[in-house]
């Protein structure tokens, strides 16, 4: 194991864990996540367009933006939307890895098409252009723009493989990401909890919310069938602060010098533990949070121009608005020809959610 020597490391100064305390309750929050979610439809619309310009052209097979990549976006929509509905209610573990992440499983349409721009840059694929896929500037525009906003909080999502270490280390680049961040004037003070609630690198998290890594005896979270002498503070600081989640395993720190990152065992310190939106409300400052991406932009995606800016949703049962080519929710690789006026069916006996394909 690589010695650290704590005169190396870059720690946060005061006013720096008030700021990084804020930032982290800022990307984890159902604000940020809901201006996301706007952004996915956006890119689902624009996706949609593609298939509409497709079909009146009569190149849909030709087209790089296929059926199959509609319909994924339409599931990773799906998903998304489930997320934000769990967030609200206070369910945390949309952030998780697991089959509670929500979050990770909308990402895979979104990730599918970051893999597939890089091979275009190495040559592997022909460019999506407007000239053989019609709709591809606003595509990729969308594209982008949630790109964008999903990188500037998806570091609050658990990683998929449990042992890489936290994502945070006080290094250069954060210290310059958040010196580049819009925060308010007078940040509040970083909580310093009475009763100390510790866990090593290894047991497991038993909150979600915003650890700190300290210098403390190394332990286990305390048991309640065995007495144990509790560490007392003041605790030392050794590593930057980060978002850690509830059943998980807790990792270890991340150090950052001037070449290199590493990372080594430590116990951590719970400071705030996350309940927000357990009581149905959401905090007043999530009022004034200001967002950066894409491009220095602080607002959500205003309507985007084209064939419909809305994405068309109705419940078994109601009389469709529009006839064409509708699409169960829940298993988005079945669909049904619907007639204007025409209610909607069950799908294999059970009510759910249709949504508009096309004409």
């Amino acid at each position: 194991m690589r010695p650290v020597q704590r005169s190396s490391i870059p720690l946060p100064n005061a006013n720096e864990r008030r700021t990084l305390f804020h930032w982290l309750k800022r990307i984890s929050s159902y604000t940020a996540w809901k201006r996301i979610l706007e952004y996915y439809e956006n890119w689902t619309l624009a996706i949609e367009n593609c298939r509409q310009l497709a079909s009146k052209l009569n190149i849909e097979h030709s087209s790089q933006i296929r059926e199959s990549h509609y319909i994924d976006a339409l599931q990773g929509l799906a998903h998304f939307e489930d997320a934000i509905l769990r967030l609200k209610r206070g369910d945390k573990r949309v952030f998780k890895y697991d089959v509670n992440g929500l979050f990770s499983m909308a990402d895979r349409p979104r990730s599918y098409w970051e893999n597939y721009l890089v091979r275009i840059e190495w040559r592997e694929h022909p460019a999506v252009e407007e000239a053989s896929t019609p709709g591809a500037i606003r595509f990729l525009d969308a594209f982008n723009d949630l790109s964008q906003v999903w990188g500037e909080c998806s570091d609050i999502l658990e990683s998929e493989w449990l042992d890489d270490a936290a994502p945070f280390g006080f290094g250069d680049w954060l210290q310059d990401q958040l010196a580049s961040m819009h925060f308010p004037s007078i940040l509040s003070d970083v909580p310093d909890p009475e009763v100390a609630t510790l866990v090593s690198t290894g047991h497991t998290i038993p909150y979600f919310g915003i650890w700190e890594p300290v210098e403390a005896k190394k332990s286990g979270m305390l048991s309640l069938f065995k007495k144990k002498e509790e560490p007392k503070g003041p605790f030392l600081i050794v590593g930057c602060m980060n978002y850690l989640h509830a059943g998980s395993p807790a990792p270890a720190v991340r150090y950052e010098d001037e070449n290199e990152s590493f990372s080594k065992p430590v116990t951590w310190r719970l400071l705030w533990e996350d309940t927000r939106y357990e009581d149905g409300s959401i905090p007043a400052e999530e009022d004034e949070y200001v967002f950066q991406k894409p491009n220095g932009a602080t607002d959500a995606p205003s309507a985007i121009n084209g064939t419909d800016s809305t994405m068309i949703w109705f419940e078994t049962g109601q009389p469709a608005p529009k006839a064409g080519r509708w699409l169960p929710e829940d298993d988005l690789s079945a669909s049904i020809a619907v007639q204007a006026g025409e209610k909607l069916p069950t799908h294999r006996g059970q009510s759910t959610r249709w949504v508009f394909a096309s004409d």
